[in-house]
């Protein structure tokens, strides 16, 4: 009896010291003792916030920019320029300007004769014709009347008249040495039917005509 108590006790112990013992058995820890923390390196990413995403889908192209209007031609309007130079002094280039009836070319007048024919030089004046028949028309109105630098009228000559446009015929004059340059341009906007194209030919006609006596009448003074 002796012999076998021995053993059974030293067997009893070893129990004993194995439930109190921290070591791991068959490959698992405590069940109280905490699992150890991951490495950082294994943590589990956070998805990143939209806006940092780097995979972004292309932007689309813009449009083209529709074209200026300065690049696109207009066909309600046109612009005449003429330019001369005379030996005439400003303030007598300025008064022959104004004395319409002695170089506008009787051709181009409702009446046949350019006599007839009258310029109010002070704004609002008018450049009218009077008629044999006791009417009269009015060719254009003064906007501005300066002696000897400027002359300014507004209306629409020829068949322009009957069409709902602008236009704005200015003198300018300055003084060249012991003459003057005058210059004058005639701007038009507005509708007519067919477009001003379509008169464009004719009035650049007359107009260069009429300024062509200008000149000469300034010069035979």
């Amino acid at each position: 009896m002796k012999t076998t108590a021995k053993p059974v006790a030293c067997l009893a112990l070893a129990l004993i010291c194995a439930a109190c013992s921290h070591v791991p058995l068959i490959g698992h820890g405590d069940k109280d003792e905490a699992p150890a923390a991951a490495p950082a390196a294994a943590e589990k990413p956070v998805a990143a916030p939209a806006a940092k995403v780097e995979s972004v889908a292309p932007m689309p192209s813009p449009p083209p920019s529709p074209a200026s209007q300065a690049d696109a031609p207009s066909a309600g309007h046109v612009e005449f320029r003429y330019s001369f130079k005379t030996g005439a002094a400003p303030d007598r280039a300025y008064a022959a300007i104004t004395g319409v009836a002695r170089w506008w070319d009787s051709n181009h007048t409702y009446s046949g004769n350019a006599s007839n024919l009258s310029l109010d030089v002070r704004a609002g004046g008018c450049w009218c014709e009077q008629l044999a028949d006791g009417g009269s028309v009015q060719h254009m109105t003064v906007l501005a009347a300066m002696p000897g630098r400027m002359l300014r009228l507004s209306g629409g000559l020829g068949p322009l008249q009957a069409a709902p446009v602008t236009a704005i015929m200015t003198w300018t004059i300055k003084r060249d040495g012991s003459g003057s340059e005058v210059d004058m341009s005639y701007l038009v906007d507005g509708y007519l039917r067919g477009g001003l194209d379509a008169v464009r030919g004719d009035v650049d006609t007359v107009l260069s005509h009429q300024v062509e006596r200008l000149r000469a009448y300034i010069d035979a003074k």
